[in-house]
């Protein structure tokens, strides 16, 4: 049984057709094909031969498409635009790809710690091409294809090798500009004002410390990810409870303002996770340089 795709016409007959069509004028598919203007016309003589109708009818100086015709075109240039696509993609399969690093990251690590410094991270890869994947706060379940993971929590990653990096202290931020307005804030006063908290991680530790009941007030706003909490204190919404290393470049801009001289220590650790030893081989530069950076920012300021 015949192939029905062999009654088709040529690639060379459908590209004239959809430039005739798209530009209304033969002159111009003409142009645009770098053919001459008779050569356009007989392509499409043949094609409204083969069809057994006209595709086009002339207005003044234009070609215009029939009904026909301009379903054809409609047709036609999703058939090209497909094709187009399928050798585009099959190009790029077929040339050399450089090797990639599928690294996932917590949100709140990836945009107030990573992203800022991914310029000297990706010197520290060399040529591998980078893939940042972002993981909610707290979560350390990553798709099967990641290679590298940095999170904090218990780093209890699924499937991966997990090494402690870092431990973290806590303590209370906001703006400038909301401690504009509060002039008179002080521990005592804190739960009068708003509080930013997350919605997994509460303040009763750091509130046992400074003598304060574990109340929180009813206009305070809860969100489910620690990089929520500070956007909405730079943004100077209220009090968020932050970690040390994802305020620490906003701290030293001035950005934020630590409030009180009272921390805690955080509930869980920075960890890095390799899918497999081989990775943790191939990557050590990269993850040397991860591992420095964290235990440098989460040192204890002197």
């Amino acid at each position: 049984m015949a192939a029905p795709y062999r009654s088709l016409p040529s690639i060379q007959t459908l590209r004239c057709f959809e430039a005739a069509a798209r530009l209304g004028s033969f002159t111009l598919a003409a142009d645009e094909m770098c053919i001459t203007h008779s050569a356009i016309s007989h392509q499409i003589r043949g094609l409204e031969e083969a069809i057994g109708q006209p595709l086009f009818m002339r207005q003044g100086n234009r070609m215009t498409l029939t009904m026909v015709g301009r379903s054809l075109a409609a047709e036609t240039r999703r058939a090209l635009d497909y094709l187009s696509q399928a050798y585009a993609v099959a190009h790029v399969q077929a040339v050399p790809q450089s090797e990639m690093l599928n690294l996932a990251v917590q949100i709140g690590l990836a945009e107030h710690w990573l992203l800022p410094r991914l310029d000297a991270f990706k010197t520290a890869l060399g040529p591998v091409r980078l893939r940042l994947t972002s993981l909610p706060d707290l979560g350390e379940k990553c798709p099967d294809d990641t290679d590298i993971a940095l999170v904090y929590g218990t780093g209890d990653v699924t499937g991966m090798m997990s090494e402690k990096i870092a431990e973290e202290v806590v303590f209370p931020v906001c703006s400038p500009s909301f401690l504009a307005r509060h002039p008179a804030l002080s521990i005592e006063t804190m739960p009068d004002v708003p509080l930013l908290l997350h919605s997994q991680v509460t303040w009763n530790l750091w509130l046992e410390k400074a003598g304060l009941p574990i109340l929180y007030p009813a206009h305070s706003t809860l969100l489910d990810d620690i990089a929520l909490t500070i956007r909405g204190a730079l943004a100077g919404q209220g009090i968020a409870m932050a970690r040390s290393l994802l305020v620490r470049d906003y701290l030293e801009r001035g950005e934020l303002v630590r409030l009180f001289d009272l921390s805690v220590p955080g509930i869980f650790s920075y960890h890095l996770a390799c899918r497999t030893k081989e990775i943790r081989e191939r990557f050590a530069a990269p993850l040397d340089w991860l591992g420095q950076r964290l235990r440098h920012a989460c040192a204890p300021q002197q």
